[in-house]
């Protein structure tokens, strides 16, 4: 194997893993926001207890509620 094609091998892994992530955040994002109205309230974080914990730190617009942007933040740490 060229270390051209195992490079592109590696680099399509990398993207592919870095998508099934954001899916991923999106997924719990889904499961936390359960009035569906696209932000987390603070009740609503409380389901992670981590976040919760969090919550004012990632809440950048001091709104008290987390858009998918400032969840992101969270869940990419």
């Amino acid at each position: 194997m060229s270390k051209y094609t195992f490079a592109s091998l590696i680099i399509c892994g990398l993207y592919s893993s870095m998508v099934f992530a954001t899916e991923s955040i999106g997924e719990k994002f889904k499961q936390l926001d359960r009035d569906e109205d696209g932000f987390l309230s603070r009740s609503e974080s409380a389901r992670d207890p981590a976040l919760w914990s969090r919550f004012k730190s990632y809440d950048s617009d001091k709104d008290n509620r987390l858009s998918f942007a400032e969840f992101n933040e969270y869940a990419s740490k």
